[in-house]
Order: structure tokens, then sequence, then C-alpha cells
């Protein structure tokens, strides 16, 4: 099957307090569909957002350890990163880490000016705190896109998302929708009732009610697929994310997964990557 576009996956980085996770929410709030945003309960590492009618995920996961283990092999967790910059601030230690990490991945991103609601917001001062740390920002020297955003009132957030997606359409981002899936996993936890459980995210192929996922040295049978809400689907393709329970031990962050059509193969291939760790 031919590779088609696919929704980009988003990652939020940058200093701590610099509104991450209050960006996070409010995508989350405003752009899922109406009556649904109510109904995620739990933490979920991820989710999907609309804007114009496109589908977006967002890694609810602020400086991730799933983007660096998966930098140290060789692959991107995100297509596209939001570096976020306090408008009261201007860089700080963490943004330079994050800058860091986005460029060792490989991935564009553009840049949220948060907090522009602020009394002490300083929207010029932090222009000029990018352009000192070689973050040329469109205007001031450079072609990196920007947005100047409040998580509080949502000025700017949908100007921020149109810059995503224009990101997106430039770098191409495609997936064979009727490969074997293959992607990453993003968390795992130890459920009570459901034992060892993964939230994976999906880069390639579509992932259905059969076989088994291996990720690293560990394995589950695909017995059913939880979406970002905990609603059981029958099958998630390229971008999305999903739940797994029933792993043989806890997955890492960060580890790569495939599918494999028993539990005889899923055994092997955990041994030969137990081997490789």
């Amino acid at each position: 099957m031919a590779r088609e576009a696919r929704p980009p996956v988003i990652a939020v980085m940058g200093h701590i307090d610099h509104g991450k996770s209050s960006l996070l929410d409010y995508i989350r709030k405003a752009n899922i569909v109406a009556g649904e945003a109510g109904g995620i309960t739990q933490h979920v590492a991820a989710y999907i957002a609309l804007h114009n009618g496109r589908p977006v995920t967002f890694l609810d996961t602020p400086g991730h350890e799933a983007f660096k283990a998966l930098r140290t092999r060789g692959a991107a967790a995100a297509d596209i990163a939001i570096l976020v910059v306090a408008a009261d601030e201007g860089v700080m230690p963490q943004t330079l880490d994050a800058l860091a990490a986005i460029k060792e991945a490989g991935i564009p991103f553009v840049v949220a000016i948060t907090k522009i609601d602020k009394n002490n917001a300083d929207i010029e001062h932090t222009k000029n705190s990018l352009l000192e740390h070689q973050i040329f920002i469109e205007g001031m020297g450079g072609d990196i896109a920007y947005a100047q955003i409040s998580s509080k009132t949502g000025e700017g957030v949908p100007e921020l998302l149109d810059l995503v997606l224009l990101a997106a359409d430039l770098a191409e981002i495609t997936a064979d929708q009727g490969a074997s899936a293959t992607g990453f996993v993003l968390e795992s936890t130890q459920d009570p009732k459901r034992g060892a459980s993964a939230t994976l995210i999906v880069k390639d192929g579509t992932l259905e009610l059969e076989g088994f996922v291996v990720a690293g040295d560990a394995y589950a049978p695909i017995r059913f697929i939880e979406d970002f809400r905990g609603k059981r689907i029958e099958r998630a393709g390229p971008s999305e994310p999903v739940r797994i329970s029933g792993f043989s031990k806890l997955p890492m962050a960060g580890t790569l997964f495939s599918i494999v059509k028993n539990k005889k193969d899923a055994e092997i291939l955990a041994k030969e990557n137990a081997k490789a760790f």
C-alpha cells in the first residue's frame, strides 16, 4: 500500500513552569470533540486534538523520558516540537536542554512565547533572549516560526496550531496504513486490575486485534485495544495513542515496538532484544 500523509505527533518541550502543562490542558479542553474531554479522568500519556478538522497527536509528557530514550536509538518520538519560552522569564537553562534534545532528534520546531497575559510579561526581552541563544525566530534574523500565546485566555493558541500543521505539511509526514504496526512505548504502569500496561503510539502501519506486541524484552497478547479516552477500539492507525495490557513485564519508555503472530515468536524476539540492550 502507498504511503499517505498521517497526523503529526507533537512534543511540547521547555523549561519547568514555562507553561507546557497549561498549554496541553488548554488544547485538550478546547479541541477534543465536545463531551469527550470531560470523560478523560485518568492521566493519559498522549491525546488527539482536532484543529481545523485535522487530527493532531500531542504527547502529554513534559520533559518525557521517551523522547530522550528514543533519541539514543536513532528515532524521534515526535515529528515536530513546540519549544515553550515564558514571556516573563525568557530563555532558561532547561530551554536550552530542550532545544538540544530537539536538534539531536533532527525534528522541526516552532516557538511558543507563553504567559503573555502576565503583568510582568516582556515580549521584546523574550525575543532578544531567544536571539542571544541563537534561536533565530521570524522577524529577528531567522525563519523559526513563533506564536505569542496565553494558555489562560487561549489567545494565540489557534495561530500556534496553524504553525504546527504548516510545519507538518512541510515535513511531509507519511505512513503505510497497510503495514504491520510499529511505534514506541510512551509510558508503562502496573495496573492493579490488568497487570503490566503500556501506552503505545503507532508511528506506522495499523494495530489490530491479533498477534502479540513486542517492546524490548517485554511482550503482550493484543486482546483489547483502548484509545486515549479509555474506549475499546478494534484497530488503531498511524499517530494514534493506545493502551495495551497484559505485558510479561513493564516495557521501558522509549522502547520501539513491533507485532508478531504468536506467543512463541514473541518470546524469541523478546529474548533477542534482551541481549541487545
